[in-house]
């Protein structure tokens, strides 16, 4: 350097200036990037610091909550679960990562659902909300470690990236396991106190039912007694009438003869005798005498019919079961209602058309009998005038009831009881043997008398009684009891 001359050494030094200050500039601006650095670093410190505790939050929160929390991949995997769901599963969270529900044991029929049980499943639910759905599931059953099932109200959501692409899916789930069980109890007692209702609302139909069907054989019964007391106290004084209009017959005969007699051998009686005959018209008496002796017996003999009738109805008493012939009963209850068939003034005489086979004896209570030949009958004679019909009073061209008997089985017998009125609809007929069921007006019916016969044929009989029927077309009753009674029963 010391060959260098002055201006060479200054240039020299210039120069090295020239690179101290360059050194010193780029140490000015490493200090200031490192200021930097360092400003980064606390703020990074700082929001890792602020992340460590939103983790940290984010993590006490999901242990903290009684909720099912979890995270699916689009595989199903398992991304991440709070310790509920491990607990509940008797896993721990590090068993649960990176597998799905079949790997960890979950039955196909929660994960993949069975309808005939409400199951959707797990992976019908996932599917759809990995599809973009958002999903709610009430009824989610889920198995814990001991094969118990769980029922979860479920919501599950996509997760999407920051590019809208849906990458996972997040599920909570509530236990509400003791909540459904309650509902399932509640809904349990609640069917228990409807039937237990329903039940004791039929015991109370049956006890008032009872009830009214005791109050009809009491006074049926009552009945009976009078009408038996009437007949009998009836019957004297007509078999004495009855016997002596046979006398007064033959009696009139012969003084009718011997008055022809007189007639024909004195044809000119004396003057008074002569005027006699004219102011009592002998003639028309003796035209008219003989037919007043004949209407008389036609009466009496009628009489005596109807107090057979009284008699053969009146057997409602008898507590037990004889053989009869059920052709009796019929005619007692035809007999007792002739008056119905004959005068009624607003429809035509009801014609009876009765075609009886030859019975055997039958083995029942003929009193209860009579009661649902007589029942049936009434009931005929009101639909064919019209009674309890929309079409009130609607007479019909040829009223008549039809009445046919007949051996069936070799052991039971039917008799049939049809009319040719506006029968009923089904609605009506499925009622007809309900108890206090009537569609006739107050006053008119009580709504008794086809439920007492039905309980007399099944319950007494052992038999079926059965109505056939449709609008436009008539109305039969149809009743089969059988020939012999296999237990001893006894009356109501």
């Amino acid at each position: 350097m010391s060959n260098q001359s002055p201006d060479e050494e200054i240039a020299f030094l210039r120069q090295r200036v020239a690179g101290l200050e360059k050194v010193l500039e780029h140490h000015h601006q490493l200090q200031q990037e490192l200021e930097e650095c360092k400003q980064a670093k606390a703020g990074l410190e700082k929001d890792l610091q602020k992340m460590e505790e939103q983790s940290s939050l984010f993590k006490m929160i999901l242990e903290a909550t009684l909720d099912w929390v979890f995270v699916k991949d689009k595989n199903y995997r398992y991304l991440l679960v709070n310790q509920t769901v491990a607990n509940s599963l008797g896993k721990t969270i590090e068993e649960m990562l990176g597998k799905d529900d079949i790997e960890l044991g979950t039955s196909a029929e929660i994960v993949f659902g069975n309808p005939d049980k409400k199951i959707r499943g797990f992976r019908t639910d996932d599917q759809l909300v990995l599809s973009g759905e958002t999903i709610h599931n009430p009824y989610d059953p889920a198995p814990d470690h001991d094969g118990n099932l769980y029922i979860l109200d479920t919501r599950k959501i996509p997760l999407r990236n920051t590019k809208g692409e849906i990458f996972a899916m997040l599920g909570v789930s509530r236990d509400v396991t003791d909540r459904h069980r309650a509902e399932e109890e509640l809904r349990k007692s609640e069917t228990q106190l409807r039937q237990r209702t329903l039940e004791l609302e039929a015991t109370l139909q049956k006890l008032q039912c009872t009830q009214s069907q005791l109050i009809q054989s009491e006074k049926m019964s009552s009945l009976g007694q009078l009408v038996a007391g009437v007949a009998h106290e009836i019957n004297n004084p007509v078999n004495f009438i009855f016997g002596n209009l046979i006398h007064a017959d033959k009696y009139t005969q012969d003084l009718l003869n011997l008055l022809e007699l007189y007639q024909i051998n004195y044809p000119h009686p004396v003057s008074e005798i002569h005027e006699q005959t004219q102011l009592m018209e002998l003639e028309f008496l003796k035209e008219d005498l003989p037919n007043l002796i004949s209407s008389m017996t036609i009466g009496a003999e009628r009489i005596q019919q109807i107090v057979d009738s009284l008699r053969t109805f009146s057997h409602l008493d008898q507590a037990e079961l004889k053989p009869t012939n059920i052709h009796d009963g019929i005619n007692s209850a035809l007999m007792l209602l002739k008056h119905r068939f004959n005068n009624q003034s607003h429809i035509s005489k009801i014609a009876i058309i009765k075609e009886y086979s030859n019975l055997p004896l039958i083995e029942c209570f003929p009193g209860q009998l009579n009661q649902v030949f007589m029942n049936i009958l009434v009931n005929a004679i009101d639909a064919l005038e019209g009674i309890g019909s929309q079409n009130s009073r609607l007479p019909i061209p040829e009223p008549k009831i039809h009445i046919s008997t007949h051996v069936s089985n070799s052991d039971y017998v039917t008799i049939c009881i049809a009319d040719n009125g506006l029968g009923m609809s089904a609605e009506i007929q499925q009622r007809v043997f309900d108890p206090f069921y009537t569609t006739k007006p107050v006053g008119k019916g009580t709504g008794l008398g086809l439920y007492i016969s039905y309980q007399i044929i099944h319950e007494q009989h052992n038999g079926s009684l059965k109505c056939i029927s449709s609008p436009g077309k008539g109305t039969e009753f149809v009743i089969e009891i059988p020939i012999r009674q296999t237990q001893s029963k006894s009356s109501i």
